[in-house]
C-alpha cells in the first residue's frame, strides 16, 4: 500500500490508523472492569495492582487514577492514596469523586480540618455550586 493510500485508508477508519496498544483493543476496559470487581469484593490490593499497571503504561485516565487512589486507601495506604490524588490534580484536574476520596484519605490520616474542606468541595461540585474557599 502506498503512503497516500495508507493515509486515505486511515482517514476513512480512524481505529485502523491507531494501534490498539499493548493490551489490545479492549484491554483497558477489561482491566477496569476487573479492578471494579476486586474493589466490590473486598480485594483492594488486587485492584490497586491492576490500576497501577494501567497508570504505569500511560493508559489510565483521571477516573482510573481516582479509582487507584480509592484502592490504595482501602488497602490501608492513605498516604499513597493522597500522593496519587496529588498527581491527578496536577495532570487532570479535580472532580467530585476526587474530593470524596481525598476526604476519606484525610480522615484516615486524622487530618479532619482538611477532610472537612474536601467534603465541602465534594458537596459543592455534586450540587453544582461553587466550591467554598478553603480555610
Amino acid at each position: 500500500m502506498t503512503p497516500v493510500a495508507a493515509h486515505t485508508a486511515s482517514q476513512a477508519d480512524p481505529a485502523a490508523a491507531a494501534p490498539a496498544g499493548p493490551l489490545g483493543e479492549h484491554g483497558v476496559t477489561l482491566l477496569d472492569l476487573l479492578s471494579y470487581i476486586y474493589l466490590e469484593n473486598d480485594r483492594p490490593e488486587k485492584a490497586a495492582v491492576l490500576l497501577a499497571a494501567l497508570d504505569e503504561l500511560g493508559l489510565a485516565d483521571a477516573r482510573l487514577r481516582v479509582a487507584l487512589a480509592l484502592a490504595q486507601l482501602r488497602s490501608g495506604k492513605p498516604e499513597t492514596a493522597l500522593a496519587t490524588l496529588e498527581r491527578v490534580a496536577l495532570r487532570d484536574g479535580v472532580s467530585a469523586a476526587f474530593h470524596l476520596v481525598r476526604a476519606q484519605a484525610l480522615i484516615a490520616l486524622q487530618r479532619n480540618a482538611e477532610a472537612e474542606a474536601a467534603m465541602r468541595a465534594y458537596v459543592a461540585l455534586r450540587t453544582g455550586q461553587q466550591p467554598p474557599p478553603s480555610r
